[in-house]
């Protein structure tokens, strides 16, 4: 089982990017997400090397407001995956991006980031693709626009995520005797 953690600024469209992908539903209404919640999905996904491999992750949606700092370090152990999330339309959370990466990557040093630009469906856009480039490669992280609400790139976002954290795990080598069962099992 894989654990994908969703973090950046309150109202950047985490909760919306995850019920996309696992329900395919968005809603207008803004509802804060109160710490954390999560959802399950199992997925099939075709690796570089043609083998299909079937994945369980579990997203779990962090809070994003300061108050929930500590309880997100604590959620964050564990994570294979993030996605890190600002807003188009709101340029401080985009400058934010660097500081929740750094809190990331601290407690995960090894696992697979996106950074996501969401909200690309409006039309008072104010931080540039051009922007989420550069800090794709400042921080070597990949990078995707999105849009929760039509659902444009979600699903290439995840289906990424999942198959380079099978990736690196391979690369890592066995989970240890006394841990959790293997991540992942090859297809027929």
């Amino acid at each position: 089982m894989f654990k994908l953690v969703a973090l950046g600024d309150g109202a950047v469209g985490k909760t919306s990017c995850i019920k996309q992908y696992t329900e395919g539903s968005f809603s207008e209404r803004y509802i804060a997400t109160i710490g954390t919640t999560f959802a399950l999905k199992t997925v099939d996904v075709t690796m570089p090397d043609g083998n299909r491999v079937t994945a369980r992750v579990v997203l779990w949606d962090l809070a994003g407001q300061p108050t929930y700092n500590e309880l997100r370090r604590r959620y964050m152990a564990g994570a294979t995956m993030a996605i890190i999330v600002y807003d188009v339309t709101r340029p401080q959370t985009f400058l934010d991006v660097g500081e929740w990466f750094t809190k990331f990557i601290t407690v995960c040093p090894n696992a697979v980031v996106s950074v996501v630009a969401n909200k690309i469906d409006r039309q008072d856009r104010l931080v540039p693709p051009a922007a989420g480039q550069m800090i794709q490669q400042w921080l070597d992280v990949l990078h995707y626009e999105t849009s929760a609400k039509t659902g444009e790139n979600i699903n290439e976002l995840f289906t990424e995520l999942v198959t380079r954290a099978i990736e690196k795990q391979r690369q890592l080598g066995p989970i240890a005797a006394d841990g959790p069962s293997k991540p992942f099992k090859l297809g027929v």
